[in-house]
């Protein structure tokens, strides 16, 4: 026979699919048997090879075909396999695009197909438009600063499709940041230069320049403004600070210097603006002015230690650039101080140690700039908001709040002492202690060749403006997008409980300002989300403060790891716990109709057990599994009708332990509670902020968890001090009596 064979071919299909190729042999004595696969994939059936590729590839099939007889042909055919690929689609990294103004952008993209065959190239995203002639994407921003995809997607005739995406950052240009200190008097005693720094900050690091207007100039390397003042009187000065973008984005600001000619020294305390609560604000102490060469100082400041505490002073600008050798502060006045301010720092600097090779390079003379910084943390107690916290310069003797002369031989004290806003506060006859400058019996003449204090120091008092809860952002409106007491905001709140601050993403201090939801003052508390609830579903109006001193305790137990209510002084709106470990509570059954959620963060399980509905709440009874061996590191109650229930787990310490007392701040009454594992005899003693014993309670107790009240009716506001000692253990909390 002679075999008649397909001829060598390739096909190519969209997906593999079977191919039947005729195979045979033509025989000249009729007498054709069958055919034969000798070697090669597929199979003969019926006089067709048939095969199903599984990729691209080609084959080798070799035939032998036989007649009747045993006489046979022998011979081979090459098939080949082009699957179909989906096409390659690339649209380049993900980057971003910084830009002066709204303006196009353009990028080049990519599709390659190895088997030819694209049929359309579309951008399927919302923005931009594809150009397939030049290949390329293009895209003209918005205003205001996001990040865009662009999905660009590839079909072929096969109907394979493939897409790429890339996210496209915009970021628009800002204007520098210029900040300036406020319009300020400046003492000279003839005329001369004036300087004083300024800070520039570009967010964009594409600053140009800064100018000023005439008289003045500004020195980059110093970041200084400096003029000449010819005479008294007021300069008023532009300070323009500009980028390089097209239009020079620029941000201006003015400085208005009165200038006074005037020998004697002129001390200022800041006045800060918008402080948020909870958070650090440092005032600096100036010297606007001296036409003295100075040697040292003794500064005493007064300040409100309910709603400030001092936690840095540190060497001023000015104190620095001079490299005076002495610079200290502490707290407190000297000794017993009947009528001080429960707040009391003391600030001192000396120019020169002793007289070594090292000199100070100025004494101040002609200067101007900051002594010192303190940094004050501003309380958290948000019934202070929107008020201001007055911080002044104060006397207890005729040494406080003076200057030294460069070499010791002269000491200045108060001439003048003025308010924030420029009223004279001066009052010579007032003695100590007292706000209102030294008085006139530091300046009497002391006898011969003992020179008196001379009166050449102005001071001016300052303090601190807390911002007001609502120019951050309104009560109630967690998400901060304007609408108060929606379920949103309920949602948000309770997530806080699970998965902490970081859940406030949009403006922390606003969403914290926003969570005062009952108004007692007390912010991220689980009172504050019962209450929210409750306004959410139209069950209680929004609060505008609550009624003082409401107060309510629950008695908790734990009983086989089940935590259960033993009593309530008012029905349970929700409890927020911190458990230690990672466990899987359960809610209890005797709990039902509440909610409980729980969240592992890598230390401790936070469980919130609530009712979104607002229409539960819990009494007495079981309230949750805790499902193993873990500690309560932290307890928060919220009674249902919105107030902060103090909580008592009722178990046996296993160590000594002293609680912060509650209410805090309080007025007039608080409670004291320490943990004793054992019988103990036991003391507890109060301090106010001088270290003086204002009162003392002692007992010998068994083991368990004791309670004092302290009735603080007879004491002034402040900041007291509690120390318990107990055997060998001793604990010492602070506390704030507030009336």
């Amino acid at each position: 026979p002679v075999c008649d064979l397909p001829a060598d071919q390739t096909f190519f299909q969209c997906v593999p699919a079977e191919v039947s190729l005729p195979v045979g042999a033509t025989d000249p004595d009729d007498n054709f048997d069958h055919c034969e696969l000798l070697s090669g994939p597929g199979s003969l059936v019926g006089g067709n090879w048939t095969y199903t590729p599984t990729t691209n590839e080609s084959v080798v099939v070799t035939v032998l075909c036989i007649d009747q007889m045993g006489a046979s042909c022998e011979g081979s055919f090459t098939v080949g396999f082009e699957i179909n690929g989906a096409p390659v689609v690339d649209v380049g990294d993900n980057f971003t695009e910084f830009l002066c103004a709204p303006l196009q952008i353009c990028w080049e993209v990519s599709v390659d197909d190895s088997d030819g065959n694209v049929a359309t190239i579309e951008l399927t995203s919302e923005w931009g438009s594809f150009n397939q002639s030049a290949m390329e994407i293009c895209f003209t921003p918005p205003t205001g600063e996001r990040t865009y995809p662009f999905i660009l997607m590839a079909t072929d005739d096969c109907a394979e499709e493939s897409a790429d995406t890339a996210y496209v950052s915009i970021e628009y240009n800002s204007p520098p940041e210029l900040y300036v200190p406020p319009d300020f008097v400046a003492y000279l005693d003839a005329p001369g230069y004036i300087c004083f720094g300024v800070d520039v900050y570009d967010e964009d690091d594409n600053l140009s320049g800064v100018t000023v207007s005439s008289p003045a100039t500004y020195n980059a390397a110093t970041s200084e403004v400096c003029f000449y003042a010819d005479t008294a009187g007021v300069y008023y000065l532009e300070i323009v600070a500009f980028d390089d973008c097209p239009d020079k984005a620029s941000t201006l600001k003015t400085v208005c210097v009165t200038v006074v000619i005037d020998e004697c020294l002129h001390v200022q305390l800041e006045k800060t603006h918008g402080a948020f609560q909870g958070q650090v604000e440092t005032v600096n102490l100036f010297l606007n002015g001296t036409g003295k060469p100075l040697g040292g100082f003794d500064l005493l400041i007064a300040y409100d230690q309910s709603a400030l505490t001092v936690v840095a002073v540190n060497p001023g600008g000015l104190f620095e650039s001079c490299g005076w050798e002495y610079f200290n502060y502490r707290f407190g006045a000297d000794g017993n101080c009947s009528g001080c301010p429960s707040g009391l720092l003391r600030i001192m600097g000396i120019a020169e140690t002793n007289n070594g090779a090292y000199h100070p390079g100025c004494f101040f003379e002609g200067m101007f700039g900051s002594l010192a910084e303190i940094s004050f943390l501003v309380s958290n107690d948000r019934t202070l908001q929107c008020q201001y916290v007055p911080i002044q310069f104060f006397w207890t003797d005729c040494g406080d709040n003076s200057f030294s002369g460069q070499v010791g031989d002269t000491l200045w004290i108060s001439r003048e002492v003025y308010g924030f806003e420029g009223a004279s506060m001066t009052d010579h006859l007032w003695g100590f202690p007292g706000y209102f400058g030294a008085p006139d019996s530091c300046v009497k003449d002391v006898g011969p060749n003992k020179p008196a204090a001379q009166r050449c120091v102005d001071f001016t008092n300052g303090g601190i403006d807390i911002i007001c809860a609502d120019s951050i952002d309104s009560r109630g409106d967690i998400n901060l997008n304007e609408v108060a007491y929606e379920i949103a905001d309920a949602v948000l709140y309770s997530n806080y409980f699970i998965y902490g601050l970081g859940v406030f993403t949009v403006n922390l201090e606003g969403q914290i300002a926003a969570s005062d939801i009952n108004a007692d003052g007390l912010t991220l508390s689980v009172a504050d989300l019962v209450y929210l609830v409750r306004v959410v579903v139209g069950d209680a109006p929004a609060t505008p403060k609550m009624v003082p001193g409401t107060t309510a305790e629950v008695e908790l137990a734990m009983v086989n790891n089940v935590l259960t209510i033993a009593q309530a002084d008012a029905p349970v709106g929700a409890i927020s716990l911190v458990l230690e470990g990672e466990t899987e509570p359960e809610l209890h059954p005797a709990a039902e109709g509440m909610e409980l959620r729980y969240a592992f963060d890598g230390t401790n399980t936070r469980v919130l057990i609530y009712n979104l509905d607002g229409e539960s709440y819990l009494q007495t009874g079981e309230v949750l599994k805790i499902n193993g061996n873990h500690a309560i590191k932290e307890i928060d109650i919220g009674g249902y009708d919105g107030f902060v229930m103090g909580a008592k787990l009722n178990t046996l310490p296993d160590c000594f332990s002293l609680s912060q007392n509650y209410p805090n701040p309080f007025n007039p009454t608080t409670l004291i509670e320490f943990g004793l594992p054992v019988a103990s005899e036991w003391e507890l003693v109060i301090y106010n902020v001088l270290g003086q014993v204002v009162q003392i309670f002692n007992d010998n107790s068994e083991a368990g968890y004791i309670k004092v009240e302290w009735d603080a009716s007879q004491y002034a506001s402040g900041v007291y001090f509690y120390r318990l000692v107990a055997g060998e253990f001793s604990s010492t909390k602070k506390m704030v009596l507030l009336k």
